[in-house]
């Protein structure tokens, strides 16, 4: 029989991702290296897969970095379900961060890989909170490294208020602070033509200075956000995909699911 974390191993299991939490409050308009290319139809940020138009310009312009912005920040914090991938840097410390799923949260895996490189994982399924991890993360929280092993693969069912001790993250709360951070912000006074680019060989539009808060957005007139990075001075970034189309999770079949 799998030998059970027990509930302070459990308790410690969700730790970093409280912690990380915290550290990726206020900062989550920091983002990404790579992406991958716009999708038509569900792929697409927006309810009911529903692509949000930018502006239509003259043959040969490019629309506005004002116009761009207000596509993809309408697009985007509208979107249903996606994936945000990357890392983040706050105060110093670096975490990297992957969340898919639902766009509010409902039903999403949430993986956080802390300093120490240890990954933690949360899976919510409706009212339900499981904790995971790799075998490092595991190791770190039983200080049993030969039975880390065993449970890897495997959940610890925890509770709400543990799963969210320091707040939550979801894909949406990731987007809204973004779009909230007053270096972005200011894109959307900029009535200079958006400067135009490629993502992985997808045309784009790349908003935002070099050194500064930038966003790269599909330039197929969806709104599609491919990329943000953050500022030199708190380097972080984070990659989108899977717009309108993120897998469902369900809840962890009882034979990986440890005793308590």
């Amino acid at each position: 029989m799998l030998t059970s974390p027990g509930r302070p191993a459990v308790r410690l299991l969700v730790v970093a991702l409280a912690a990380a939490t915290a550290l990726l409050a206020g900062c989550s308009g920091d983002g990404g290296p790579s992406a991958s290319g716009p999708r038509g139809g569900s792929g697409t940020p927006g309810t009911s897969g529903a692509a949000t138009s930018a502006p239509t310009t003259q043959s040969g312009t490019s629309p506005t970095v004002a116009e761009v912005y207000r596509a993809a920040r309408t697009a985007s914090l509208s979107a249903e379900s996606g994936h945000a991938k990357g890392a983040i840097t706050r105060d110093g410390t670096t975490m990297g961060i992957d969340v898919q799923g639902l766009a509010n949260g409902s039903n999403q895996t949430l993986q956080v890989t802390t300093p120490k490189g240890g990954t933690a994982e949360v899976l919510t399924v409706g009212d339900g909170y499981w904790a995971g991890g790799d075998e490092t993360h595991w190791a770190d929280v039983t200080g049993n490294r030969k039975g880390a092993k065993a449970l890897v693969g495997k959940y610890a069912k925890v509770t709400e208020s543990e799963a969210t001790a320091q707040g939550s993250i979801t894909l949406r709360s990731l987007l809204t602070d973004a779009f909230a951070r007053p270096e972005l912000s200011l894109l959307e006074s900029d009535t200079g033509a958006a400067s135009e680019t490629r993502v992985d060989g997808v045309p784009a539009y790349v908003l935002g200075p070099e050194g500064g808060p930038r966003l790269w957005v599909a330039a197929d007139g969806s709104g599609t956000l491919l990329r943000l990075t953050g500022p030199k001075s708190d380097p972080s970034e984070l990659t989108f995909s899977d717009w309108g189309r993120a897998p469902t999770f369900t809840e962890p079949p009882p034979d990986k699911v440890t005793e308590n």
